[in-house]
């Protein structure tokens, strides 16, 4: 899967496997810095009239004038932030590395960790030893106690449960890891779903006070990355994934259907316009396919490019995917049709929106606004 990857979302997935430098409950605040505005960013999100971006080094932008001037957020991490989704105004989440979710009540400007996949898996390993414990304590008791032609098939079960609590306690003596989180949605204020690499899925149902993991519910049996979630805030949710994974729920997520995959390269990023209840998806290659039907029938879209696609938004102004080589690609019809532009120093993008006449794009270099000054045709 590396070689096909866009530099972003590469980048970003290497990370995230590097090993914990610090303790499992250790939370170092993102740094205040005067140029992270150029910093590595993976995503934008419209909180009302405010754009918020966030990225590496647990950093989160905000403005209110359309991308001409920057804020930066008061966020208690420093891990790196994949995504940001926002309900209205005020009410939004951000996802990152380490099983990470944070939530603002504010637009943006100050964010609280929600989930801490870290501590949470910690604790996941401790459950895992005492059930070990558990198990080899049963059968010394029953071995203690078998019959002589009970007593093989018991020593067998104690030597498989010993080695069991073997590793559960080396599992202990390893820095923890977790599944990094690459994209987050939410259907209204209480309802949200979150995906991420080796098919990591959570839900919740309370606004994000409890998550829980779903990963059983998705025909996912070799845990390819789910790479996006969205959905059309009416019941409706679609995830993507590696490998041309797609799966749909009609009921808000309280069932799931596994679509046949119709191409076998990954899915990096998924978009619903409302206005034409148009669903695109899109990936390597810049292959890019809309569905009207919400994932029953697919049609390739033209565009004109053969750069891998990482990223996009539905506004009022229309689609945005970007990608690979600072490719840009402009939709006003629901993505029937696609105007291809280019970034002009080429740098890989991770996300993109269109506002106001606009184009807000964040990638490799930070955040980039306007449009004849920093893309051609």
């Amino acid at each position: 899967m590396f070689p096909n990857y866009p530099v972003v979302a590469l980048l970003a997935l290497l990370i995230a496997t590097l090993p914990p430098t610090a303790p499992v409950h250790a939370q170092a605040a993102a740094p205040i810095m005067p140029l992270a505005h150029k910093a590595l960013l993976l995503d934008v999100a419209t909180a009302g009239p405010r754009l918020v971006v966030a990225g590496e080094h647990g950093i989160v932008l905000y403005s209110d004038d359309n991308g001409d001037h920057w804020e930066q957020a008061l966020v208690p991490t420093a891990r790196m932030l994949t995504a940001v989704h926002f309900v209205d105004a005020r009410k939004g989440w951000g996802v990152g590395h380490d099983g990470l979710v944070l939530v603002s009540a504010d637009g943006g400007q100050n964010w609280r960790v929600q989930r801490d996949g870290l501590a949470m898996q910690h604790q996941l390993n401790l459950e895992q030893r005492e059930n070990a414990h558990q198990r080899v304590e049963e059968l010394e008791l029953q071995l203690a106690s078998a019959d002589e032609a009970d007593r093989a098939a018991i020593e067998a079960d104690l030597e498989e449960a010993q080695f069991d609590l073997e590793d559960a306690e080396l599992t202990l003596e390893e820095p923890v890891f977790t599944s990094p989180l690459l994209d987050v949605w939410f259907q209204d204020s209480s309802l949200g779903w979150a995906v991420g690499a080796f098919g990591t899925f959570i839900a919740t149902a309370d606004g994000g006070r409890h998550w829980v993991s779903r990963d059983s519910e998705l025909d996912n049996p070799d845990e390819l990355h789910l790479n996006a979630v969205t959905g059309d805030g009416r019941g409706r949710v679609f995830i993507v994934g590696e490998g041309g994974l797609m799966f749909r729920s009609l009921d808000s997520g309280h069932s799931w259907e596994p679509l046949q995959p119709f191409y076998d390269g990954s899915w990096f990023g998924a978009v619903y316009d409302p206005h034409y209840d148009a669903l695109l998806v899109f990936g390597l290659r810049g292959n890019l396919y809309r569905s009207t039907d919400f994932g029953d029938t697919w049609a390739a879209v033209a565009t004109g490019n053969s750069n891998t696609l990482a990223g996009g938004n539905w506004s009022a102004d229309g689609i945005v995917v970007v990608g690979g080589d600072g490719t840009v690609l402009h939709s006003t019809d629901g993505g029937q049709g696609f105007r291809k532009l280019s970034l002009r120093d080429h740098l890989a993008l991770s996300s993109g929106i269109a506002r106001g006449g606009e184009l807000i794009l964040v990638g490799q270099g930070g955040v980039k606004t306007g449009h004849g000054g920093i893309v051609h045709e």
